[in-house]
């Protein structure tokens, strides 16, 4: 992918998520103490300025959605924080084959079903 094709991709779910949540571009600018200008924020959307990662991930924690989906790698848009503790955990030690770390996960939402089943969840 092109770093202009990037920048219009992750500025066009950037777009969608706000307008999703019913926000204008100043609503964001006063709902993060001015943190995201209206103007920043409209060169990230339109793509005409590439997002560094601190403040993608800023944007997400605001806007409640994972970081791998506004950078398009993730059709997940929420964020599930026990998962993405796991994952981490599971992607930041090498020593899981790929074929573990599945299993691992599949283990968990096994157990996460059963307590949801049991009214524990």
């Amino acid at each position: 992918m092109t770093s202009t094709r990037y920048e219009a991709e992750v500025g066009n779910r950037l777009r969608n998520i706000r307008e999703s949540r019913d926000l204008s571009r100043k609503d964001v600018e006063v709902q993060t103490s001015g943190e995201f200008k209206e103007s920043i924020l409209s060169m990230y959307e339109n793509g005409r300025r590439r997002i560094p990662t601190p403040r993608l991930k800023k944007l997400a924690d605001f806007y409640t959605v994972s970081t791998a989906f506004l950078m398009g790698e993730s059709p997940n848009m929420e964020v599930n924080t026990q998962e993405y503790d796991v994952e981490a955990m599971l992607m930041s030690d090498p020593k899981y084959s790929e074929d573990e770390k599945d299993l691992l996960l599949h283990v968990i939402s096994i157990i996460k079903a059963k307590r949801k089943a049991e009214g524990k969840g």
